[in-house]
């Protein structure tokens, strides 16, 4: 089994973060955004799901209009697991796992949490920023 990735927060800590690997660099540039805001649900969601979108949104500040998406799986897992837990009915273990997926994939757990790297704006203007 190959040695999991170091977050990028303890490998600047350690001095590792330019270190490379075989396969190259342990550290991969994210590729290029528009920078805009994921915005609003779309349409034609239901009530359940658009909030769940409004709270991804909100609670996920790195979110990107690129990972639209991604939120709205999210968001419909999330509305659907919310619905029938309201109704009394049972939450099958498929839709809590595509809920957990889902959620993984924008980075909503701790342990994917720490695998988001958000570029500071500062950060990108300072020349000495490789030297903190």
């Amino acid at each position: 089994m190959p040695r999991p990735k170091t977050p990028i927060a303890k490998a600047r800590l350690t001095g590792a973060d330019g270190e490379a690997t075989r396969t190259g660099s342990r550290t991969v540039p994210n590729p290029p955004t528009q920078g805009k805001p994921v915005g609003d649900p779309p349409a034609y969601m239901d009530k359940e799901a658009a909030t769940a979108w409004r709270e991804l949104a909100r609670t996920l500040g790195w979110l990107e209009i690129e990972d639209r998406p991604a939120v709205e799986s999210a968001a419909i897992a999330i509305g659907q697991v919310r619905t029938l837990h309201k109704a009394g009915e049972v939450v099958t273990g498929a839709l809590l796992s595509a809920m957990n997926t889902a959620l993984g994939k924008l980075g909503a757990s701790p342990a994917d949490r720490s695998k988001v790297h958000v570029t500071d704006d500062d950060e990108a203007d300072d020349p000495f920023a490789k030297f903190h």
